[in-house]
């Protein structure tokens, strides 16, 4: 090789590591820890009667009594939501306070936490994390993934001692409230992004949040009904444009589905989160509230509200 031909492959080559760096910084995205909150059907045994753990059944009463997880306790969607002034809204620091003060549960417990629908294990973590604890699991697949790891199931109630619960004050940091989503629809944040999780038939029917991009929350999972997983789910979310630098405020049409997008988007690394929780329910009762309507809409149809 010549003296010129050799300090033209150097050149070369030197041009390609700037690229490369200046491409990895661009794309340098920041993700948090991840990885901790949603854990495999199969590695519930390893909680299973250990001290310091609660196990945590959110199928209706009538369910939890046909069958459950040895010594889990049952709290249903009901216990920690109200319907004022719409369905399914954040219940008071008190109501928790009581819950779980009832239910055997300290501050300093593990709580793993599974459902038979995809939705209340990720809406229990939200409210958790809402009152200051972060010490909650949930298992991916729910109640149909614990059967199929071959988990016994029981219709034994377990003996619980009451506690004395304190939660901490509302964590606002992960709350956006109706008039956060009006702020960002008449002075649009370039770094704010409002993601409606509905289907496309509901938004068909009855519109949204103006500026806000549709995504199902189906989305989220494998046919198998367990989470996609954490590379899958940032290689998603940045394809549209949502990188964990950008601020999320999630809704649907009560905050219910929103709940497991937050809880998958938590467990990926994001932490730039909000749920609006008076959703689309409370925004589309108000008259006072823009609404993107698709052109030749009829009449609303009667929908899940969750």
């Amino acid at each position: 090789m010549t003296l010129n031909r050799r300090w033209k492959t150097v050149f070369a080559l030197l041009l390609l590591a700037v690229a490369a760096v200046a491409l990895t910084g661009c794309n340098a995205d920041r993700y948090d820890e991840s990885g901790k909150k949603i854990i495999p059907a199969a590695k519930l045994a390893d909680y299973l009667g250990k001290p310091g753990v609660v196990l945590v059944d959110m199928q209706t009463a009538e369910d939890y009594a046909a069958g459950h997880v040895t010594g889990a306790v049952n709290i249903t969607q009901d216990d920690i939501v109200i319907d004022v002034p719409v369905k399914n809204m954040l219940t008071s620091k008190n109501k928790i306070q009581k819950l779980l003060s009832a239910s055997g549960i300290t501050p300093e417990d593990t709580l793993v936490v599974y459902d038979d629908n995809k939705m209340n294990a990720a809406r229990f973590f939200w409210t958790m994390l809402m009152y200051g604890n972060q010490n909650v699991l949930v298992v991916d697949g729910g109640l149909s993934a614990i059967r199929d790891a071959g988990i016994a199931m029981t219709a034994d109630v377990p003996a619980v001692t009451p506690t004395d619960y304190v939660a901490a004050d509302k964590d606002t940091r992960w709350l956006a409230t109706a008039e956060d989503v009006l702020a960002q629809v008449n002075e649009p944040d370039k770094n704010t992004v409002l993601l409606d999780v509905r289907t496309d038939a509901e938004y068909q029917a009855d519109g949204k949040i103006p500026s806000s991009l549709m995504w199902d929350f189906a989305n989220l999972f494998y046919k198998d009904g367990t989470f996609k997983d954490v590379q899958t789910t940032r290689i998603t979310f940045v394809d549209m444009g949502i990188r964990p630098e950008k601020n999320l405020i999630l809704y649907c049409q009560t905050s219910m589905r929103a709940a497991p997008v937050f809880l998958r988007l938590y467990d990926a690394g994001y932490r730039n989160l909000k749920i609006y929780d008076g959703a689309y329910l409370e925004w589309s009762q108000n008259p006072n509230y823009p609404k993107d309507i698709p052109t030749g809409t009829v009449a609303p149809s009667q929908k899940d509200a969750s």
